[in-house]
């Protein structure tokens, strides 16, 4: 994903005419532009925040407090439906401050307080998230506003694992669907599975009984469904945990939410499995992929084939297996794509806030220097005062815009971080296919049949751990080792290879950003060792230097001058997409994390072979 151009703060006569232009505007404006920033709030997020940028400035410009609290707290809900959890908490405490102080029993304040309980809790900030819940349920409340503020109470001591306290609030509460929810899974923690059913068949009674549910009380259900399910699932209760998942596809087909009933299915093949009822687990699947083709949800598409090629591969039936994991592919391709472009939105959005950002900034700026100027006339000292006041505003806003530029700047690299993560994958699929297809070719069923379980394994551990931003060297090695194991599979006329690892270094202590090595140990097997005569050697070693992991990847091969020499005329056109995200995950990474991550590739003697050397810092 491209970088992204930050705007330049304003120039002083350009803010002069800004603060000129929004202190002229009529006086019901601001108020009325927050009303239809809200209103388009949820269908156009970044057309929103341009109208939440002049209602900020024009209420900054005339004083107008609450009005500016309101653009604050606008902000914030813009930033809990991306979720920029982070983001939102700063707002939403932004336009608490605004509001304590003359607005404490307003609509807004409440808001406010819910806002920052509530980003908090997902931030893990728990006892700030209890704080402003507590502190909520001090002031004068609706029933509805009540029970809603102890309900999120009840959550964050929930996801502390305090499930006694957490029931206690729950049961001190009027019986709506939220709070059947909280019991069931409190109880399910509790192994309680009695209570458990019977709350949840209550929520799920309830949520059928209501002629239009809300989105909340759906989303609370499905959550609490999983927690239960998972928690059966942990006690090996297989048969009541699909029971509960069979009555959430009843409800969901007759809502017609088939992604939901998609993924209950196959959690269900999974504890079939688990029973040992394989044939009932395919059929699940088979059921599960068809209904994922039928939705518009790769993510989904991309889990059910996943599960269905593993259940073939167990059975032995290649070929099926095969067209499975094509299909996963494929969504797991299509995921990426959109992955990247809600990425790149995601980054407009926060771009768009800094923006606003330096304007209201600026606009502080100048308001001081506005009322210095009219207090200089006729009092020299109270000017010198102000003048240093001045001073010292400038000081303090150029520091937290600097601050504020740097961090939408961490959250875009970041973003672009895990999109190329996520481009790895499909990349990584498609040649490993390449490989089975080259065994089916060859009839060779019995080396197609390990390869796929091989495969499989590999494919779970490359999707968990390319999640995250770091993993252990420990998770690197186990991934390596696969991987160049089923390299050796396809190509074991071409060359042997051998894995060395310092036995000073501590490999569970050792943090790697995942999948930096492996393209390069593909490039070494797939343009240097695959083509030689006589079979050829590659090395892969790992040893600490100092404040340094230090990777080298050492192979005899064709050299990178002949390589390029055979390759075809499209294949010249065509750049490796695994180096070149690997070097524009490097670019961020030494940007974002401030350290110096290094790659060195150099030819061997004669022009054969090829050394590629890799620092981590450690």
């Amino acid at each position: 994903m491209g970088g992204i151009a930050y705007s330049q703060p304003p120039t002083k006569s350009q803010s002069d005419s800004k603060l000129k232009k929004y202190r002229e505007r009529k006086a019901t404006s601001s108020s009325a532009t927050l009303d239809d920033a809200k209103k388009e709030a949820e269908t156009n997020p970044a057309g929103a925040l341009d109208k939440v940028e002049d209602a900020l400035a024009e209420s900054i410009a005339k004083d107008n407090s609450f009005d500016e609290a309101r653009s604050y707290l606008l902000l914030g809900d813009i930033n809990a439906k991306i979720p920029e959890w982070k983001l939102a908490s700063q707002n939403y405490e932004k336009a608490y401050n605004i509001l304590k102080t003359s607005n404490k029993n307003s609509a807004e304040f409440k808001s406010a307080l819910t806002g920052l309980a509530r980003s908090n809790m997902e931030n893990g900030n728990y006892q700030a998230s209890i704080d402003s819940y507590n502190e909520l349920l001090s002031l004068q409340l609706t029933a509805e506003e009540k029970v809603n503020a102890q309900l999120g109470l009840s959550e964050v001591r929930y996801r502390m694992g305090q499930y006694d306290e957490s029931l206690k609030i729950a049961q001190s509460v009027p019986s709506n669907t939220q709070q059947q929810n909280m019991l069931a899974k409190n109880f399910a923690r509790k192994n309680d599975f009695e209570k458990t059913n019977r709350y949840f068949d209550s929520s799920l009674s309830q949520l059928r009984a209501a002629p239009k549910p809300a989105a909340s009380d759906y989303n609370s259900l499905q959550s609490t469904k999983e927690e239960v399910a998972n928690s059966l699932r942990g006690q090996k209760r297989y048969d009541d945990e699909i029971a509960l998942r069979n009555q959430s596809i009843e409800y969901n087909l007759e809502t017609k939410n088939l992604g939901a009933v998609t993924k209950d299915k196959v959690e269900i093949s999974k504890s079939l499995e688990l029973k040992g009822s394989r044939s009932e687990a395919l059929k699940e699947l088979i059921e599960a992929a068809a209904l994922a083709d039928s939705i518009d949800d790769p993510q989904e598409r991309a889990n059910a084939y996943l599960s269905l090629a593993d259940l073939y591969e167990k059975n032995g039936q290649t070929g099926d297996a095969l067209g499975a994991y094509r299909r996963y592919s494929e969504a797991v391709n299509e995921s990426g794509k959109r992955v990247e472009t809600e990425n790149q939105q995601r980054s407009l959005l926060i771009t768009k806030q800094g923006d606003i950002e330096e304007l209201s900034q600026s606009l502080y700026i100048d308001k001081s220097e506005d009322n210095a100027q009219k207090a200089l006339i006729g009092r020299q000292r109270i000017a010198i005062i102000s003048l240093a006041g001045i001073i010292l505003i400038v000081s303090v806003t150029s520091f937290f815009t600097y601050r504020s530029a740097q961090s939408s700047k961490k959250a875009n690299q970041l973003l672009a971080l895990k999109s190329l993560r996520s481009q790895m994958n499909p990349h990584f699929i498609f040649n490993a296919l390449n490989s089975v297809n080259h065994f089916i070719a060859q009839q060779d069923e019995r080396t197609a049949n390990k390869f796929l379980s091989d495969f499989s394994q590999l494919m779970r551990l490359v999707l968990e751990y390319s999640q995250e931003d770091f993993i252990t060297l420990q998770k690197e090695q186990e991934i390596l080792s696969l991987y160049m194991k089923l390299e050796h599979y396809r190509f074991r006329d071409k060359f042997q290879y051998e894995i060395e690892i310092d036995e000073s270094i501590n490999a569970e202590s050792i943090l790697v950003p995942p999948m930096l090595i492996q393209p390069y140990l593909e490039n070494a097997v797939w343009h240097g060792l695959r083509y030689r005569d006589s079979i050829g050697f590659l090395k892969l070693t790992m040893k600490q230097e100092k404040d340094f992991l230090v990777v080298t990847i050492n192979d005899n091969g064709i050299g990178r001058k002949r390589s390029t020499e055979l390759k075809t005329e499209n294949q010249k056109k065509h750049k490796s997409t695994g180096l070149k995200n690997i070097k524009e995950r490097l670019v961020i990474l030494n940007s974002v994390y401030k350290k110096h991550y290094d790659v060195n590739v150099s030819d061997g003697l004669n022009g054969e072979g090829t050394e590629v050397q890799i620092k981590f810092p450690v």
